[in-house]
């Protein structure tokens, strides 16, 4: 079974209640059942949370990223572990 939920989504730096979409999303029935139980624990909104989960895959993707940088740089400089860092900078 399919649920449809309809979220309102801030589009807006200015307030809150500005410049607000309307959307429609189709989820699984047992994904509806966990956005609900999220919300009632968290006490948020269903529309909260899912803004909350967009904001925190941005943030977890931007952090990808960083890692991804550091490790391809350690790579790049055979850098193993805090002392190779050490000796690179004092070098």
């Amino acid at each position: 079974m399919i649920a449809t939920v309809i979220i309102f989504i801030t589009m807006s730096v200015n307030t809150p209640t500005q410049n607000r979409q309307i959307i429609t999303i189709s989820l699984p029935f047992f994904m509806l059942q966990k956005l609900t139980r999220i919300s009632k624990k968290e006490r948020k909104t269903r529309s909260q949370v899912i803004r909350d989960m967009i904001e925190k895959y941005e943030t977890d993707s931007i952090w990808e990223e960083i890692y991804k940088w550091g490790s391809d740089t350690a790579a790049e400089f055979n850098i193993k572990s805090e002392e190779d860092i050490l000796k690179i900078l004092n070098d």
